[in-house]
Parts: C-alpha cells; structure tokens; sequence
C-alpha cells in the first residue's frame, strides 16, 4: 500500500507541496513585515521632527530645491489612499500624501514625503526602472483579484454562446498576463525603492529637519520598508511557480 502511494506521488507533486510550504512561510514572513512596518509608522507619527514642518512643507521644500518646481504636492483621494497610499504618480507630476502625512509635522511624515519626491526626480532624470513599473503600477494592484473574474466570465461565454472553451483559455491566459504584470511590478519595486531612499536619505542629512537621533528613526522606516518589498516580491515569485506547477499537473493528468 505505501509503496503504491509513493508511485502515486510524482516528482512535479513533491515540488508543488514544497512550494506550496515555502509560499506559506512567505506569506506569514510578509505579514510580520508589515505589522514591523506599521509599529514603525505609527512611532515615527507620533514623534514631532525638529523642523516642526508637515509633509507637505518638505516635499515642497525639496522638490523647489532640486529644480521639479513643477511638480505638485497634493492630499490622497480615498480612492488613491485605497489603492497606492503614499505615491508619486507620472502622469499627474504630482506627489500625493495621506492625510496623516500631508498635514502632520511628525518624522514619519518626512521621511515619506522625501521618499516620494526622490521618486519624482527619478521620473524628471528619465530613470526607466521608475518609469515601467509606474505605468504597470495599476495592473499590479489589480492582478490578483483580475484573473478569477476573467477565467469565470470566460467559461460563461463559452456555455451560453459557443459552447467551447476558446475563450475560458484565453481568459486564462490573459489572467497570466496580469499577474505576469503584477510580478513585474514587485520586481522592479526593490530598485526602485532603494534608489529613491538613498536620494532621500542623502537630502535628509544634509538638511536641518531632522535631529541625529530622529534620522536614525527615518532610517529604521526605510529599512523596513525594503524589508517588506523583499518579502512581497519573494511571495510574488513563489506564487508564480506555484501556478506553473499547478498547470504543468494538469496537463500532465489530461
């Protein structure tokens, strides 16, 4: 009887349930990275900075300084607070902030505003990494949870009208392709996101907005920030070769 189950568990099933197990540490490491992420947020936030000047002031502040007078700074719809949060966007030049950002005079505030504008003069300097996964940002977002609305709606188009599955695989298909775009996406968060700390990090010590002490606060964000964009990006691929393996089982089973 064992030796009959054995034979029934091939090579490919023995990587997915691997996969699987490390996809699901993955997934708790990238929880526990954002709840570090949070702590950090909400401690940052409640510490006045030195300057005692709000998000707002110093994005503007260095956006002036850096030559991007152009560029706006403006508070978060709750649709953008919703889906991007903290961000700059290439197509409105414009950095937008939460409400707790934009209007508190709080070291988080400064470190997220510098952050963001150190994006926008990746954009300004034409940086393409910036630029790709700015445009691809949306489909990131919404990768997820595109592709089993597409692969649903396929296989109803199919029963009702042609009574194939021409277009259930092309819904798969392009439910792939979204997801390919979301890991994209990921992947070019880690330089991206990188880059522009190390610009902010550089203005925030050569400015008078921060004490020692609160720019070793700043620094302890940032890191945590790339801790969690790690992890999401690890979880990405994870899941990536999950569903390769999910399909490679299939058409083995067929």
């Amino acid at each position: 009887m064992v030796n009959l189950l054995a034979a029934n568990v091939d090579g490919l099933t023995v990587v997915y349930i691997g996969v699987s197990v490390l996809l699901g540490i993955a997934v708790l490491a990238a929880l526990i990275s954002q709840i570090y992420v949070a702590i950090g947020y909400w401690k940052g936030n409640r510490t006045e900075n030195a300057a005692g000047l709000s998000g707002a002031q110093i994005a503007r502040k260095l956006l002036d300084e850096n030559g991007m007078p152009d560029v706006e700074v403006k508070k978060c719809t709750f649709l953008r607070m919703l889906l991007f949060g903290n961000h700059y966007s290439i197509m409105k030049k414009t950095v937008y902030l939460r409400k707790y950002t934009i209007d508190k005079t709080s070291v988080t505030s400064v470190a997220l505003a510098a952050q963001k504008v150190a994006l926008a003069k990746q954009h300004r300097d034409g940086d393409k990494k910036m630029i790709v996964r700015s445009r691809l940002q949306g489909l990131g977002v919404f990768a997820p949870i595109l592709f089993i609305p597409l692969v649903i709606v396929g296989v109803i188009v199919d029963l009702l009208v042609t009574h194939t599955f021409i277009l259930t695989i092309c819904a798969i298909a392009l439910g792939f392709l979204f997801i390919i775009f979301g890991f994209v996406v990921t992947l070019l968060n880690i330089p991206v996101e990188k880059k522009a700390i190390a610009c902010a990090e550089e203005w925030l010590q050569n400015e008078t907005f921060l004490t020692r002490e609160e720019f070793f606060t700043v620094k302890k964000i940032y890191r945590s920030y790339m801790v969690q964009y790690i992890m999401q990006f690890i979880v990405a691929l994870l899941r990536m070769i999950q569903l390769i393996l999910q399909a490679l089982m299939k058409a083995k089973r067929n």
